[in-house]
């Protein structure tokens, strides 16, 4: 396979990480909204978990800062906090 074509391939499944981990989220809202807080705080817990590895997973040598799931993650863990306490795990 050609150099750069390959690059484009792993550039888009980088981006479809980051829209797996919001779409996650997103079904967590659903829960939330549903008033289903238990199902919903786990959701949001496992989209933390897969995006915080999909960002120490790394493209290119840049292991942290990478763009992505990264603004997603920082607003989902405040969010799974506040769930956390209305499913009353904390």
């Amino acid at each position: 396979m050609e150099p750069f074509l390959r690059g484009a391939i792993v550039r888009h499944a980088i981006n479809g990480l980051a829209m797996i981990t919001m779409a996650i989220a997103l079904g967590g809202g659903v829960f939330y909204w549903l008033g289903s807080y238990t199902a919903a705080f786990w959701l949001l817990v496992y989209a933390i978990i897969y995006g915080g590895l999909d960002l120490l997973r790394g493209d290119n040598g840049r292991l942290i800062h990478r763009d992505g799931s990264g603004l997603t993650i920082a607003v989902l863990i405040p969010v799974a906090w506040h769930v956390g306490q209305l499913a009353g795990y904390f």
